[in-house]
């Protein structure tokens, strides 16, 4: 899908053999976005060119763990924004003179990928090779991005 300023985006898919009832992966088989920090290694003595890094896993691990409890934490937050206006409508008289906009944030889950070791992996059976973090994909004309990662201005226009 595309590059950012720290993360590589591309398209997937996950399935579960027994979903859950709603949310991310509420289906079988269901597309997400593949997410993956990286940072920049330039080469000696060019500063524009650059190539992607990519983390140790543990480094991956602990950046996407962050991010991936961020948006768990703010998503429950702006559930409690949102009962406070509901009740607070509720107990009004009037409703308010404005409409109120209906945002979220995306569905996401942080995906761990582990080593199945054999005779020629260096890696130990159940150790973590890597992680990444799954987001819903949002289809469709009626999205509008306020905010990213890029620019915490939010996009209003």
């Amino acid at each position: 899908i595309g590059i950012g300023g720290f993360k590589t985006a591309h398209r997937g898919w996950l399935t579960l053999t027994v979903p859950p009832s709603s949310g991310l992966v509420s289906c079988t088989s269901h597309k997400v976005v593949v997410k993956r920090p990286f940072h920049k290694v330039y080469p000696q003595g060019n500063s524009i060119d650059y190539r992607i890094g990519c983390f140790a896993p543990v480094d991956e691990l602990t950046k996407l763990f962050r991010e991936a409890n961020v948006l768990y934490w703010a998503k429950a937050l702006l559930g409690f924004v949102y009962d406070f206006i509901n009740h607070t409508i509720a107990d009004a008289s009037d409703p308010p003179p404005f409409t109120i906009p209906q945002v979220w944030f995306v569905e996401a889950g942080l995906v761990l990928s582990y080593s199945q070791g054999n005779s020629k992996s260096t890696l130990k059976t159940g150790t973590v090779r890597t992680a990444f973090l799954l987001k819903e994909v949002i289809e469709g004309e009626d999205f509008t991005k306020f905010i990213h990662n890029m620019d915490p201005d939010p996009l209003l226009d």
